[in-house]
C-alpha cells in the first residue's frame, strides 16, 4: 500500500477545497428541486443503502464515495460539490471515517441543512493516534446498524415531516430485516469451534463484529489505512499467526493487502476476503455484505 506524505495529503486536500470553492462560485448556489424528493448526501454507498431503505420513493440519495472505494482515504471529487450544495440533509458515519470528505461537506453545505453523524454518542471500541475517538466501523454489528437506521428515520422526519408515516413504516420493516440478519449471523458464527474464532485482518475493521459474535481480533496489519507498518510490526504479526495457529487471514478488496499476503505466505496461512464498506460485483447491499462475510468466516475458520 502506498503511503502519502503529510505534505502531499495536505496539498491534495487544499487543492480539492480550492476547487470546491471555485465550483460553488460557478454553480451559484443550490439548484431548484424539481423532483420534489428530499435530496440526501452521504459518504459511502453502503450508507446510501440504509437511507434508501428508510426513505423509499421520497428520497434521492447521493453517495460521495463510489461503492468500490474506502471512505477513509477517498479524496474529494470537485464535481460532487453541487450535490452537497443541493442537499436537504447530509448523513455521515462520523468518528473520523470521513476525514478526507468533511472539508468538502463543511465548506459547501447550506447553513440550514442538518449534518447527522450516525455514530455520535454510541459506544466505541478502542482509540489510538490514528483514530483518537475510537474505531469507526460500528455498522459491522447489525444491532448498532439498527441505531443508525433509527437516526436516519428521525433525521428524515425532521426535514420532511409530511413523510413521517412513510419513514416510520419503512424503518420498522428494515429494522425487522436487520434483526433477522443478526440472528442469522449469530447462528452461523456459533458453528465455528471456539478455538478457531480468531481473526487476522489487514485493516482494523471488525472489532464490533467480533464483539457481537464472540470472535477475537488476533491481529491486524494496519490500525487505519494510509500508514505502512514497520518491519518489526510485520514480524510480530507473523509470530502471532504462527503462535495462534491461524490458518486463514482476511483482506479487503478496496485496500492493497500485499503485506498481509506476504506475511500469510511466510506463516503458511491462506488469504480470504471480507467486506466492510466497499461492494463487489456480486454484493450491492448491506445485508448481502454481512451474509457474504458470515459465509467467508464459516468457510475459512470453521472448516476442519
Amino acid at each position: 500500500m502506498t503511503t502519502r506524505s503529510t505534505l502531499e495529503r495536505f496539498t491534495l486536500a487544499a487543492l480539492a477545497l480550492a476547487l470546491s470553492g471555485l465550483a460553488t462560485s460557478c454553480y451559484g448556489g443550490a439548484a431548484a428541486n424539481t423532483s420534489g424528493k428530499v435530496r440526501v448526501v452521504t459518504s459511502a454507498e453502503l450508507f446510501a443503502d440504509f437511507i434508501r431503505n428508510v426513505g423509499g420513493d421520497r428520497v434521492e440519495v447521493t453517495a460521495l464515495v463510489p461503492g468500490h472505494a474506502d471512505p477513509h482515504t477517498y479524496e474529494p471529487v470537485p464535481r460532487r460539490v453541487q450535490d452537497v450544495v443541493n442537499a436537504d440533509l447530509v448523513i455521515v458515519n462520523g468518528v473520523g471515517l470521513e476525514e478526507t470528505l468533511m472539508g468538502l461537506i463543511n465548506n459547501n453545505v447550506r447553513k440550514d441543512v442538518p449534518v447527522v453523524e450516525m455514530a455520535a454518542g454510541l459506544p466505541l471500541i478502542g482509540g489510538d493516534t490514528n483514530e483518537p475517538t475510537g474505531n469507526p466501523h460500528l455498522w459491522m454489528d447489525p444491532q448498532l446498524t439498527m441505531r443508525y437506521v433509527e437516526r436516519i428515520r428521525d433525521a428524515l422526519v425532521q426535514v420532511d415531516p409530511a413523510g413521517e408515516a412513510t419513514y416510520r413504516a419503512n424503518a420498522g420493516a428494515y429494522l425487522q430485516q436487520l434483526s433477522a440478519l443478526d440472528g442469522e449471523i449469530a447462528s452461523a458464527m456459533a458453528s465455528i469451534p471456539q478455538d478457531r474464532r480468531k481473526l487476522v485482518t489487514f485493516h482494523d475493521s471488525f472489532p464490533y463484529f467480533a464483539q457481537r459474535y464472540g470472535l477475537e481480533v488476533s491481529g491486524v496489519v494496519v490500525e487505519a489505512p494510509g500508514r505502512e507498518p514497520s518491519a518489526r510490526e510485520m514480524a510480530r504479526l507473523e509470530d502471532r499467526i504462527r503462535a495462534d495457529n491461524i490458518r486463514v487471514v482476511f483482506k479487503e478488496p478496496e485496500l492493497n493487502a500485499r503485506l498481509l499476503e506476504m506475511a500469510a505466505q511466510d506463516a503458511g496461512a491462506e488469504v480470504m476476503t471480507l467486506l466492510n464498506v466497499a461492494y463487489t460485483d456480486n454484493v450491492h447491499s448491506y445485508i448481502d455484505l454481512m451474509r457474504f462475510d458470515a459465509q467467508q468466516l464459516v468457510e475459512g475458520l470453521g472448516s476442519p
